[in-house]
């Protein structure tokens, strides 16, 4: 194909390729949200007509207007590797478009694991059909690439991609160097991090399984409610972990039932001070009974000293020191 012919038909396509691409992009956000995936970067670019023309003079290709495979790109960039595989498995099974990879990238690793910082998912998405979008026609196996990838490995490829690797002359060996450093270093921050939210994920259950059981109980003994602050709820837990184990909740049921007074004190109390509407105001009880001390030295929250110092005295303990 002749290059003026290529710009011209390249010109005439630019409404259907930006279509596309928008295209591309709605549906992985729409993805991204289905399954709960926070996208730190999500963007759509169509190339340039001039930039084109200078691959074409480089490359040789048959057909460009359809071996071209990035005349329209879409990039999407999760936090960590967990969010890019699991975006990457939504995205291959979605019928809305043909799909497939456009590099091996585990391959590409095995022979230079120096560039997993720029290891992405790139793949080839094509229309199934002819569509309409947003009165822009489509035509069937108009092509996007479609780039996945990391925070990290994203500030790594804008940092070296053009640089380094797409250079027109060779980088110095000491940048190849640093490069190579810089690309183990992600490798094992990206790991690190993982793990750092699988412990965090597991630490919040625990929390968050425990302040469902304390407000079921809550709920069963009180019958004025108010507003349940969460994150009051959890830092109170947090500060108080020490004094609390698997049989703190059956304990504090049993402790209630005994000292039947106690649900009627915090009902009256409700609409007087808002501590008295959190589930950890009935746990204070309890934890006050047993380490009256320890629970006001580490109690996180000044505000609610005048509440607690309430709970002390409906025990008969002094808060003061």
């Amino acid at each position: 194909m002749e290059l003026e012919e290529f710009r011209d038909r390249l010109t005439d396509a630019q409404p259907s390729l930006r279509g596309w691409g928008d295209f591309v992009r709605e549906t992985v956000k729409a993805i991204s949200k289905a399954e709960s995936i926070t996208l730190q970067i999500l963007s759509s670019r169509v190339k340039e007509i001039d930039s084109a023309i200078g691959k074409l003079s480089r490359k040789p290709y048959k057909n460009p207007m359809s071996d071209m495979t990035d005349l329209v790109g879409v990039r999407a960039v999760c936090l960590l590797s967990p969010d890019v595989e699991k975006l990457c498995s939504s995205l291959v099974s979605h019928p809305v478009w043909k799909i497939q990879k456009s590099r091996d990238t585990s391959k590409e690793y095995e022979q230079a694991p120096e560039k997993f910082g720029y290891q992405s998912h790139h793949f080839e998405v094509r229309a199934k059909v002819d569509l309409n979008a947003d009165g822009v026609f489509i035509p069937a196996d108009t092509c996007c690439e479609l780039q996945v990838r990391t925070l990290m490995q994203h500030a790594y490829a804008e940092v070296v991609h053009d640089s380094i690797y797409k250079s027109a002359w060779g980088a110095p060996s000491r940048a190849i160097r640093f490069v190579s450093s810089s690309a183990a270093l992600i490798e094992t921050a990206d790991h690190l991090f993982c793990e750092t939210m699988n412990v965090l994920e597991l630490e919040t259950k625990s929390r968050g399984e425990l302040l469902e059981q304390l407000t079921g109980l809550y709920d069963s003994k009180i019958n004025i409610k108010g507003f349940k602050d969460q994150k009051f709820n959890m830092m109170v837990l947090e500060e108080l972990k020490d004094l609390i184990d698997d049989e703190t909740v059956p304990k504090l049921s049993a402790f209630l039932d005994e000292r039947n007074y106690i649900p009627g004190r915090i009902s009256d109390r409700v609409s007087s001070d808002a501590f008295w509407s959190q589930p950890v105001s009935m746990l204070a009880y309890f934890l006050v009974h047993d380490h009256s001390y320890r629970v006001k030295d580490a109690w996180p929250f000044s505000e609610s000293e005048d509440a607690l110092a309430m709970v002390y005295s409906d025990l008969g303990k002094k808060f003061a020191n």
